[in-house]
């Protein structure tokens, strides 16, 4: 993992949300809307599919908000290299205090070479982790682009729940 980056096994994670699953329940909820922010998260949601499908009076629903499609049709419309680790992770609210980010773009990552590799490997050749891509976009870009995936997500948890 990368320096700062807590990680957890994938049985550890899902323990973790089935947990939080049967607190929030037992407290009364009924529908909870799992915000997911990390494309390595995506294997616990069948989990918790799974989990839910044992109770019919509850709804779960996991929602990767990065790649929901209002989101990442605004993400491109703003920089289609829109990738891990690049400008699109770039909020104000998240960047680190005192640290300008390169001004150049990295060039974007070799899919076919980088994918018959091993973790560590990746990891070595990716070095700062972004995929390629700009760093950083104006707080404007970043403004926006936080809106439509706010307006995304509210939608959800506004919607049907059938």
């Amino acid at each position: 993992a990368y320096p700062g980056t807590v990680s957890l096994r994938l049985e550890t994670f899902v323990s973790v949300l089935r947990e939080a699953l049967e607190s929030l329940t037992e407290g009364g909820f009924r529908r909870v809307l799992i915000v997911n922010g990390h494309g390595g998260n995506g294997p616990a949601a069948p989990a918790c599919a799974q989990w839910a499908a044992g109770r019919p009076d509850v709804k779960v629903r996991f929602h990767n908000w990065w790649n929901a499609p209002l989101t990442s049709e605004k993400a491109r419309s703003i920089d289609p290299e829109a990738t891990h680790a690049s400008w699109m992770e770039s909020f104000p609210w998240t960047r680190v205090s005192g640290v300008r980010p390169p001004s150049d773009p990295k060039p974007m990552v070799d899919w076919p070479a980088i994918a018959r590799l091993d973790p560590i490997p990746i990891r070595e050749r990716l070095g700062d982790g972004s995929f390629g891509g700009r760093y950083q976009r104006s707080d404007h870009d970043m403004d926006a682009l936080w809106k439509v995936a706010v307006e995304e997500t509210r939608a959800l948890l506004e919607s049907s729940w059938g």
